[in-house]
């Protein structure tokens, strides 16, 4: 079977140095035109091909590398073969930016250690690296690459969710520098520590109702409470949707990344932690009860955990809530899938394990008044 002769010529030449970097992209744009006509099982086998290049010594040629298998991956080629390939390639590019975020840690990180305008510190950062590209050339053409890369990793690991932590594992010594520095980097750790399957309570004390559920793919707690809200109805209630099918399908990965419509928060969300020592939830008009909302802007890994379980309550709303929903990755699918309802058993034991957990944030509560 004769394979596609641009793809062998980008394998042989990525690591020339007497080809210059527009005689490989011209390579690459040569390339792309001899896919426009061939079917996906030679697509594939490009692709197949291509995927070594990606951890290729040459990190800026194999970061355009990368351009061109998003673009094949978004048309439909398997993205598996490109798990490990891709890893490398970030890991190079990664270790190649680490003089610069040493630089940023010692130059920026005092004064970013007082400002809460988030915009002004991007803005502090991004003067700084573009200050620094003059001493430090090789490190910031390096955070070009990995943008590039990128791309290609918020497709291939938003889709291949089982390679998620092993990547991470094998990429976490290089991407921790620079996530404070690239907001790219900083999603793509988002991405890889994404929670799957976690297990998840959901008890709506009023009505005495509650189910045991996994939760995967949900990127902060606005994806988490619009989730929440369709589950709610669909598997437990069976009533009057609280967000459109729309907006559900946005949430759960499917479909564009943002619903030009407003999303209207149906309760309070609040942690185990607010049940008080009578088994109830503070009244909807205590708004000193806020520490133990579930806020939009923070993630699920910050809702805190009980025997193994991450345990909600939800409870009437203190006051109106609305949000335009747009979710953060493309390929990643997301969802709250129940395993059963709580029985009139089942519920009295949670309460009673939350009580019981409870019960020396009371005793401190005595202590310390």
């Amino acid at each position: 079977m004769m394979q596609n002769p641009y793809a062998l010529k980008i394998v042989e030449q990525i690591e020339n140095s007497s080809i210059t970097a527009r005689e490989f992209r011209t390579l690459l744009l040569q390339f792309t035109q001899s896919l426009k006509d061939c079917v996906k099982r030679e697509a594939n086998e490009c692709l197949h091909l291509l995927a070594p290049t990606l951890a290729s010594r040459n990190v800026s040629r194999a970061s355009w590398v990368a351009e061109v298998c998003q673009a094949m991956v978004e048309s439909g080629c398997n993205s598996q073969e490109l798990v490990r390939p891709l890893a490398s390639g970030l890991k190079r590019a990664l270790e190649a930016t680490q003089p610069l975020a040493e630089k940023l840690e010692r130059k920026l990180a005092p004064k970013l250690a007082t400002i809460e305008d988030q915009e002004k510190a991007k803005r502090w950062i991004d003067s700084a690296i573009r200050q620094l590209a003059v001493k430090l050339p090789k490190a910031v053409g390096s955070l070009k690459s990995i943008e590039r890369f990128c791309d290609l990793a918020f497709q291939v690991y938003g889709q291949q969710v089982e390679s998620r932590r092993k990547v991470w594992k094998y990429l976490e010594p290089s991407i921790t520098p620079m996530a404070r520095w690239s907001s790219v980097v900083g999603d793509l750790k988002t991405l890889l520590n994404l929670l799957e399957k976690e297990p998840l309570i959901v008890i709506d004390l009023a009505n005495k109702r509650g189910f045991v559920a996994k939760f995967s793919g949900i990127v902060d707690n606005a994806q988490f409470i619009t989730l929440l809200m369709d589950t709610y109805v669909h598997q437990v209630v069976f009533g009057k949707p609280l967000i459109s099918y729309d907006v559900a399908q946005c949430a759960k990965g499917i479909g564009p990344c943002e619903v030009n419509e407003e999303v209207h928060g149906a309760w309070n969300v609040y942690s185990y932690r607010a049940l008080n020592e009578m088994q109830r939830l503070p009244d909807a008009k205590d708004l000193t009860a806020n520490r133990h909302w579930l806020w939009n802007d923070q993630t699920p890994d910050q809702i805190p955990a009980l025997h193994g379980h991450r345990v909600v309550f939800i409870g009437p709303p203190s006051y109106p809530r609305q949000w335009t929903f747009r979710r953060k990755f493309k390929d990643v699918q997301a969802a709250i899938k129940v395993d059963f309802e709580l029985n009139k058993l089942d519920l009295q034991m949670w309460l009673d394990r939350v009580m019981q957990a409870n019960h020396h944030q009371f005793e401190a509560q005595e202590i310390g008044s």
